[in-house]
């Protein structure tokens, strides 16, 4: 077994769709509008909570779960601010880390990096997505970036 989604908050379910499909995913069904009761069980809120919800896959088959809220009210822990820390992250395995890097700016990334790096044989990058959730870009598989960790793999 193995990861299966993350799910992140956005502001825009279209805008930030648009983004995750620059980096790969595909739309796996359209977007699901919750309201009252089932939002309020699902997203520990009032019934009056409104969530769009989409769920996009990698060619990997795992994937990415976008909520978007709206209503006239909005869960509590919806309201922390989102920290200019790298943690959490989402990690996405690309072709090419430049030309993943330039078509996510294209659709509202921003880099968090000058430019991107090497961990070992892995080119990597961080950036943001248009909701300021951290995205790293990696060329590499996951069992390269654990063969360096042991050493001092970055440059």
């Amino acid at each position: 077994m193995g990861l299966h989604h993350v799910g992140l908050r956005v502001a825009d379910l279209d805008r930030a769709t648009g983004f995750y499909r620059q980096l790969g995913a595909e739309v796996l069904a359209p977007p699901l509008a919750l309201g009252g009761r089932g939002a309020a069980l699902a997203m520990a809120a009032s019934p009056e909570i409104r969530v769009r919800i989409v769920l996009l896959a990698f060619p990997d088959g795992t994937g990415v779960e976008l909520f978007e809220f709206g209503g006239p009210t909005r869960p509590d822990w919806l309201e922390q601010p989102h920290a200019d820390a790298r943690l959490p992250h989402l990690g996405i395995q690309v072709d090419d880390v430049d030309a993943a890097l330039d078509r996510a700016e294209r659709a509202g990334g921003a880099r968090l990096w000058p430019k991107p790096s090497h961990w070992g044989p892995v080119r990597v990058v961080y950036l943001h997505d248009p909701d300021r959730n951290v995205v790293e870009l990696l060329d590499g598989p996951l069992s390269a970036v654990a063969a360096v960790a042991g050493g001092n793999g970055g440059d």
